[in-house]
């Protein structure tokens, strides 16, 4: 009959595997950003950068949106009113001569101001009204800018910025932007303003009752969502040096911007950013194969997602991973 083993003996094995999966966790990332920073020295092509740029622009909003979404609880659809606030902002900045990074912190700024109009009425709502009077303020902001002359109204505003374009320098300023979204998460989540947005998302009469505020905490977190959002608005209108309402404060970018967290893992440090890899990397091909019936597939995805497996990707890797350490153990 096999001896069992000490109990010291299992601790220290117990404690050793804990100890590589932190590491693991921890120096994954670390080799992903690497990657990606080292990319010049494979000389990719200019499509390939330009799709990585779009999806790295995408994990900022992501991020950014999982903020108020995950952490706290508050499904929005009008995350499109934030993005296209910076991109419009850092297109007016750049043409009047103040510096890109100035004017993607302008932005920011603009878009968190504007998340404070909204957040001030729409958070006295619970449950779906939230979320059906973010829908209403996305499509009337989108609205109102088609028909602002100085801005360009329905044909859209061209970026004028001196000096050659460098495809490089742009795909680096989405990966700092990136890289800065998700250490703010970590940060977010690992303080005591993270566990008060937790308790909201879990139980807002409770958390108000340990002495969280819950109307000023979502206020904050909505603000700081909104930045993000912004900031990667005006860094994606830089590189495309065009944009317009329809296509900035289009609605199908609230819901991609939604989507995305939930495909990854919402909640999660980490669902976001791959949620956003993966509906980044496939949206163009899904669009150009299925150019009538692309947001049916996404909304069927969505769906699916909803009802099989609410923690997305990470859910389901996490599922996995006890399963496998199951059948070792048997």
């Amino acid at each position: 009959m096999e001896q069992e083993a000490p109990v010291g003996v299992r601790e220290s094995g117990d404690s050793g595997r804990s100890f590589l999966s932190r590491l693991a966790s921890a120096v994954a990332p670390l080799l992903v950003l690497a990657s990606l920073a080292a990319l010049p020295l494979f000389s990719p092509g200019p499509n390939t950068v330009r799709l990585l740029f779009v999806t790295l622009t995408l994990v900022t909003a992501s991020v950014g949106w999982n903020l108020l979404g995950g952490f706290a609880g508050q499904i929005s659809f009008g995350f499109a009113v934030f993005y296209g606030l910076g991109a419009y902002t850092a297109a007016l900045s750049i043409n009047g001569g103040i510096p890109p990074v100035l004017a993607f912190l302008l932005g920011a700024a603009v878009a968190a101001l504007a998340s404070l109009l909204v957040g001030l009425p729409t958070f006295r709502l619970k449950g779906p009204y939230f979320a059906i009077a973010t829908i209403g303020v996305s499509e009337a902001v989108r609205v109102v800018m088609t028909n602002v002359p100085w801005t360009g109204g329905a044909s859209g505003y061209r970026i004028i910025e001196k000096g050659r374009f460098f495809q490089m320098h742009h795909y680096y300023t989405a990966l700092t932007l990136a890289a800065l979204a998700v250490g703010i998460s970590i940060l977010v989540r690992r303080s005591k303003f993270g566990l008060a947005l937790i308790a909201i998302r879990e139980d807002q009469d409770a958390a108000s009752d340990l002495g969280v505020n819950p109307f000023a905490t979502k206020l904050l977190v909505h603000a700081l969502a909104a930045a993000l959002a912004g900031a990667a608005g005006g860094v994606y209108a830089r590189y495309a040096a065009f944009i317009d309402p329809d296509g900035v404060f289009a609605f199908r970018n609230g819901i991609a911007i939604l989507l995305m967290p939930i495909i990854g893992g919402v909640g999660t440090i980490w669902g976001p950013v791959i949620g956003a890899f993966v509906y980044g990397l496939i949206h163009e091909e899904v669009v150009a194969y299925f150019p009538q019936a692309h947001l049916l597939i996404f909304g069927s995805l969505l769906i699916l997602i909803i009802l099989f497996e609410p923690g997305g990707v990470v859910g389901l890797s996490n599922k996995l991973m006890r399963l496998f350490a199951r059948e070792r153990k048997s």
